[in-house]
C-alpha cells in the first residue's frame, strides 16, 4: 500500500509500465468534467473508474482486495478515510467469482490502519492489501469524486 500527494507520483511511475499514463490521465483537463462511468485508456491493461458519492461509515463497508489489477485510488475532491489490512490477516466472506476480481472480507476484530486520503492525493493497493474506500472522515457524510484506476497486475495478454 502507497499513500502520497499526486505532486509526488513521479516517484511511482517506475513500479509498472502503466503507472504514468494514470498519473498524467489524474492531471489531465477531461477529470473535472468528464461523467462517472468506466473508461479503458489501454484496453482492459488500464482503465479509469470515475466516480462521485457520499462517505458511509467505516461498519456499513467491507474490505476488498482484487486478484487481476491494481488500484490506484485518486481523491479529487472531499476528503474519506480508507481503511487497510493485509489481506492475509482477514476471513473471507464472499470469495472471488470463476471471472470476477474482487474478493471481501469479514469485519476484523482487531482495528485497520486508517488513511486519511485527501483532495489530490491518492493510494495504491496491491492484490494482497485488502482495503476499504469512501469512509467517513468524520463524524458525517463527505461529498467526495475520485478516479479509481484499474491497472492490469502482469501484462501478458
Amino acid at each position: 500500500m502507497i499513500l502520497d500527494a499526486l505532486s509526488a507520483s513521479a516517484r511511482y511511475q517506475s513500479l509498472h509500465p502503466h503507472f504514468a499514463a494514470a498519473f498524467a490521465w489524474s492531471s489531465s483537463d477531461e477529470v473535472e468534467t468528464i461523467a462517472n462511468g468506466r473508461y479503458p485508456l489501454i484496453g482492459e491493461q488500464l482503465l479509469v473508474i470515475v466516480e462521485t458519492g457520499q462517505t458511509l461509515a467505516s461498519e456499513r463497508k467491507r474490505f476488498e482486495s482484487h486478484r487481476r489489477y491494481i488500484d490506484i485510488q485518486v481523491n479529487l475532491a472531499g476528503s474519506e478515510i480508507m481503511e487497510w489490512m493485509p489481506a492475509a490477516a482477514l476471513q473471507v466472506s464472499d470469495d472471488f467469482t470463476s471471472d470476477g476480481d474482487i474478493r471481501f472480507y469479514h469485519q476484523p476484530e482487531r482495528p485497520a490502519t486508517r488513511l486519511l486520503v485527501q483532495p489530490r492525493h491518492f493510494a495504491i493497493f496491491y492484490p494482497e492489501d485488502a482495503h476499504k474506500p469512501c469512509c467517513h472522515p468524520g463524524a458525517a457524510p463527505v461529498a467526495y469524486r475520485k478516479l479509481v484506476f484499474k491497472v492490469e497486475l502482469t501484462l501478458t495478454r
